[in-house]
């Protein structure tokens, strides 16, 4: 019995090294994913409802408000950033709960939230809240 000499087909897609690239993949993003969501800084929004309390002998809150023209005020208190990078930790360190709500004016820009946010979660702030405007009482 004589056999036929076999003859590559020219039109097959080669799979196996396409499996071990996809497989490669797969594992690089289960092992990426955890770094994406255990660092940063989160915001929890249920969290404002519950940082509006104004209980009598409740929790030291930092209440930070941005303006449209640069100011900040700290608990209502009026105070540059230099002073609020040693007021918060201060602050935050008296606190239980160690909650910081950031509220702004409507112009205020991303950049200058972003650094209060940061120097919040830099001062031991455990839970950070985003007000979209100022409680007036």
């Amino acid at each position: 019995m004589r056999r036929r000499p076999i003859e590559p087909r020219k039109n097959e897609l080669i799979l196996t090294s396409l499996v071990d690239v996809a497989l490669s993949l797969v594992i690089g993003f289960m092992v990426a994913m955890p770094l994406f969501f255990e660092t940063g800084i989160f915001v929890s929004a249920p969290g404002v409802a519950r940082a509006g309390n104004n209980e009598p002998g409740s929790d030291i809150k930092a209440n930070v408000f941005l303006t449209n023209d640069g100011r900040i005020l700290l608990n209502e208190t009026e105070v540059s950033f230099e002073n609020l990078t040693d007021l918060l930790p201060k602050l935050l360190e008296r606190s239980v709960e160690k909650r910081v709500v950031v509220a702004t004016d409507d112009l205020v820009k991303y950049d200058r939230v972003m650094k209060v946010l940061d120097l919040a979660k830099q001062s031991g702030a455990a839970d950070l809240a985003l007000l979209r405007k100022r409680r007036v009482d």
